[in-house]
């Protein structure tokens, strides 16, 4: 059982060789870590926590939540144009968990840190009775004075999307076993949408490559309520188009069946996508990467929605809210 190894057993057992592709990490050894960031950058920092049955499923595959809690990050340093550098990992394993669990854990998180190029530098580890959690900090580099920032929209501006929108949601509906009437490709899809998110780096480069004025954040609570956090820093409204929204084939074979499934795809969460609004010239530059499903209105805070049929509606803030 994972107790039974004691905290600096489990550490060097299954984090210390993850840890060990970066000396900044002094081989998880010492107190905390030593690093500088590279000439002319400055450091950014996000940090999210995940609780088991909450933010995911704990009869999940382990390599999955492991994915899940890294790319969660990732996606917060892709929308503010940040090359990724280092991790801090805090985890409370339930204590009724096995090593073999642990182990498949840690094996999937050291392959998704190569994957991105990110160094495990330190973190801890304990056991607890309540619920599996783990709580990651991320650091990255940006030109100093360069990073995406969320106050940067303005009216005029077009307003894309990467990707496709709400297929997470759904995902987690297939999981509960609520979409039973689409077919098993499309099944697998939505699941593998809700487990493994793709973090938007190469887009978030494109934007820094252009070096134009972007508003971008990323889409972890859903369209309808994190649209307003770029609403509301940078004192502007928007205006969306429904029928212009990204969705996947198997998006749009639930919606074959249930219209009423808009309401998820809008405003359920978890599509670790990035939102980008920007002048006209500069996100039509972005190419096929994005998707302009609106714009930037000087009505600061209101966003409306135009349904297919042309009725407008305000679009409720409908973003899922971790405390409800």
């Amino acid at each position: 059982m994972a107790e039974r190894l004691g905290e600096f057993d489990l550490i060097a057992r299954h984090f210390a060789p993850i840890a060990r592709r970066d000396p900044a990490a002094l081989s998880l050894k010492d107190d905390a870590a030593v690093f500088s960031p590279p000439p002319g950058c400055e450091v950014v920092v996000t940090t999210d926590a995940l609780v088991a049955d909450v933010h995911f499923r704990s009869i999940d595959d382990p390599g999955l939540i492991a994915q899940k809690v890294l790319r969660v990050n990732m996606s917060d340093l892709a929308a503010m144009g940040t090359t990724p550098g280092g991790v801090v990992l805090t985890v409370g394993f339930n204590r009724d968990l096995s090593e073999d669990w642990i182990a498949g854990f840690a094996k999937s998180f050291g392959d998704d840190c190569a994957a991105f190029s990110v160094s495990l530098l330190g973190g801890d580890t304990v056991g607890t009775p309540g619920p599996t959690f783990f709580s990651l900090t991320a650091f990255g580099y940006v030109p100093a004075g360069r990073a995406l920032r969320r106050d940067q929209a303005r009216p005029g501006d077009l307003l894309a999307v990467t990707g496709t929108l709400g297929d997470s949601a759904l995902g987690l509906s297939v999981l509960m076993g609520e979409l039973p009437d689409i077919d098993d490709e499309a099944q697998a899809f939505l699941k593998d949408r809700y487990w493994v998110p793709q973090p938007r780096m190469a887009i978030s480069q494109a934007c820094m490559d252009l070096e134009c004025r972007f508003a971008v954040m990323d889409l972890s609570d859903g369209l309808a309520g994190d649209c307003r956090k770029i609403c509301d820093t940078s004192n502007v409204g928007m205006t969306i188009h429904q029928d212009a929204i990204a969705l996947s084939p198997a998006a749009k074979a639930v919606l074959e069946n249930d219209q009423s499934r808009w309401g998820q795809i809008l405003g359920g969460g978890d599509d670790y996508e990035l939102l980008i609004a920007g002048a006209p010239d500069d996100i039509k530059a972005l190419g096929d990467q994005v998707t302009v499903i609106g714009s930037v209105t000087d009505r600061a805070g209101q966003v409306e929605l135009i349904s297919a049929d042309g009725k407008i509606a305000e679009l409720a803030p409908g973003g899922f809210d971790h405390f409800r």
